[in-house]
Order: C-alpha cells, then structure tokens, then sequence
C-alpha cells in the first residue's frame, strides 16, 4: 500500500513540488544527478517507473495468491488493463484539478509503456510448472 500511496501523491502533487528549486530536483541534485535533471524528462521517467511498479508489484501478489492458472490469467489482465485505466485517468484528473500539473499524452503513453513493461517483465520472472519440476521463465 505504500507504493500506492507514494504513487497517488508523485502522480497528483502540485507542481511546484517538481518545479526548479522543488523537492524532488533538491534530492536529485544533492546526490550527484545535476546533469541528469537537465537532460531527462524526469517526469516521463517518474510515469514510467511508478506504473512498472504498480503493475508488477501487484502481479507477484497475483501469483503467490492461490487460485487456478485460468484465474490468475484473469486477474493478470485486470491488473494490467486496470492500471493502464488510471494512467489515463490520472492524466485527466491532474487537468482538472487546478494545481498546476496539466494534461499530456506523452505521460499517458509513459504511464502505458510502465504497466506493458510491469506486466511483461512479471511474467518473465513467474515460475513455470512443467510437470517434472518448477524452472523460472527468465529471459
């Protein structure tokens, strides 16, 4: 739940958390990150990483949860489609909330790519049953 948090406060804060002298630019410049805050879309990167997380931090729940393959393929979908909803959502609640964080497709399309990744690197580290014994479906 604190990865929840976390993320429903860095996706809805106002902006001047982010701003030049923001909190998060403070952080980043004090641990050596100078040139990285100039040269990346933090806030692209911060999309990113939050929906990964989300994703697929709740599909290793998914998976030690018992319940039949056919359900976990379910609930898998659901996690994935339903975070990629509140990617979209977020976008258009950051909008109308008036606190200077504004609607952007490019953040939806991070938010996207996240949960994609999220989901799919999940799935690469879930165990497979293969009948004799159980392997990881690593890369």
């Amino acid at each position: 739940m604190g990865w929840v948090s976390l993320s429903a406060y860095l996706l809805l804060a106002p902006a001047s958390t982010f701003s030049k002298n923001g909190f998060f630019k403070r952080v980043l410049n004090h641990l050596g990150l100078k040139d990285l805050v100039q040269e990346l879309p933090i806030d692209k990167a911060i999309h990113f990483i939050i929906f990964w997380g989300l994703v697929f931090f709740w599909q290793r729940v998914i998976v030690a949860w018992p319940q039949t393959v056919k359900k976990k393929q379910v609930w898998t979908l659901l996690n994935i489609m339903g975070w990629c909803m509140m990617g979209l959502a977020t976008e258009y609640m950051q909008g109308y909330m008036q606190l200077g964080r504004q609607f952007d497709y490019t953040d939806m399309i991070a938010n996207t790519a996240g949960c994609l990744l999220g989901g799919w690197l999940a799935k690469k580290l879930t165990p497979v049953e293969t009948g004799v014994a159980t392997k990881t479906n690593c890369l």
